[in-house]
């Protein structure tokens, strides 16, 4: 028995397609519901799963053709004036599956390693298994794969290393403060790299921040976000003595943040530590202020170091995530060989206990007619082994007439018989 997994994954990702055409494919959640039905009964799948990132458009599908799905997705998003073949890729079976592997994982993410696509890709099975695209295949592989990639993540150092901007600064909070959650940010502008690690902050539990940026509107978006309390730049002396964290990236060509100000607010906090990350450029906090006792001045070189380090340290914890994400796929093929083999074990099984009931049965009969115990076993154990034995045997005689060496040879090792031949 030697059935196929028949699992297709194909689709673009930031490695094949650039922004403005992985725009024109990506699915929004509200309406993928409908995209799963249709994308089923236009292609014919048995099952399907879609996953649909800023990064990547995939499609996972049981017992389907890449170019059906490709046909639907010109259709399902007006592409008929585009070419997608180009940026496509398409995999089969153990491919396929090691594919999913490697993005389940993080190995084919943007940033190496990252553990956000974990969450993606559960988010998108459960949304099709509400949709009722997900059937036993589908249950049984993705239970698999999740499994699979958190014992990866477990036992490499993938995961370990800080590799964003973001987890780069939680990183160096911990061996500053023992916990954050009580602690005071001032985020000094509002730009891309600011509004991230404000917002990764707040998920660690961070309650308190105020954000001084030139522009009150620039501002209100993130400061609704974070629930933070917007203030002016002329005002962050006021503030800087209640914040411990400071995180600051504006444009601005002369520095926000002199050391006669941050000695003032240190006085007033009673030299409790301050943490800064200044990750402008020209920067916005003065070199000397790193001089003072209880400051922790980090700048965009500092992280960019420790980011270095960790992704060298990811890189080289990349061959060995390979190597168990291979191992992982030659054993869901070796288990799903052993589930094809589950409905004959079962009838096989079921068949033998239906002639032992046949036999006890009689066995009790006898009983009731008074005959001797031991006679009755005897009978039984006889009688039961002559039952069990007899389909065998027969085959086992008509396979020696026609020479059926290989039937035999598999005869002696499904019975175990391999030492009594051997001797």
């Amino acid at each position: 028995m030697n059935k196929k997994l028949n699992l297709i994954a194909c689709g673009i990702n930031h490695q094949t397609a650039p922004v403005h055409v992985r725009e024109r494919v990506a699915f929004d959640s509200s309406s993928l519901s409908e995209s799963l039905f249709d994308l089923v009964h236009a292609t014919h799948a048995d099952e399907a799963v879609i996953l649909s990132t800023c990064n990547r458009t995939e499609f996972y599908c049981i017992n389907s053709e890449a170019q059906r799905i490709y046909d639907w997705l010109h259709v399902h998003k007006r592409l008929s004036a585009w070419n997608l073949r180009p940026y496509c890729y398409a995999y089969t079976d153990e491919a396929a599956l090691q594919h999913l592997l490697r993005v389940t994982s993080g190995l084919d993410s943007m940033v190496l390693g990252e553990a956000q696509i974990v969450g993606q890709v559960k988010a998108a099975f459960t949304l099709a298994h509400s949709a009722g695209t997900v059937g036993t295949q589908f249950l049984r592989l993705f239970q698999y794969l999740f499994s699979a990639c958190k014992t990866v993540r477990q036992e490499t150092n993938l995961s370990k290393h800080p590799v964003s901007m973001s987890f780069a600064v939680s990183h160096l909070l911990k061996h500053i403060f023992t916990t954050i959650h009580d602690k005071g940010v001032l985020l000094i502008g509002a730009g891309e790299t600011v509004t991230r690690i404000a917002k990764h902050l707040k998920t660690l539990g961070v309650q308190r921040f105020w954000i001084a940026n030139r522009t009150a509107e620039r501002a209100a978006s993130l400061a609704e976000t974070i629930d933070a309390t917007i203030i002016t730049l002329p005002m962050i002396p006021q503030y800087l003595a209640y914040a411990d964290i400071i995180i600051t990236a504006t444009a601005s060509i002369l520095p926000i943040l002199g050391k006669g100000m941050v000695e003032s607010a240190l006085k007033k906090r009673k030299h409790r530590p301050f943490f800064m990350a200044d990750l402008a450029v020209p920067r916005d906090i003065e070199p000397e202020v790193a001089q003072l006792e209880a400051v922790y001045l980090y700048t965009l070189d500092d992280l960019q170091r420790i980011l270095a380090d960790n992704l060298h340290n990811r890189v080289v914890a990349l061959a060995h995530a390979e190597a168990m994400i291979q191992a992982k796929v030659n054993d869901y093929f070796t288990l799903l060989r052993t589930w094809e083999a589950a409905p004959l074990i079962r009838a096989y099984r079921q068949k033998a206990t239906h002639i032992c009931d046949n036999e006890l049965r009689k066995a009790l009969r006898l009983l009731q007619l008074s005959v001797p115990a031991p006679q009755v076993l005897q009978r039984f154990a006889r009688s039961l082994t002559n039952k069990l034995l007899h389909t065998p045997s027969v085959e086992l005689r008509r396979a020696a007439c026609s020479s059926q060496k290989d039937l035999l040879e598999c005869a002696v090792q499904l019975f175990g018989l391999s030492d009594e031949f051997e001797r």
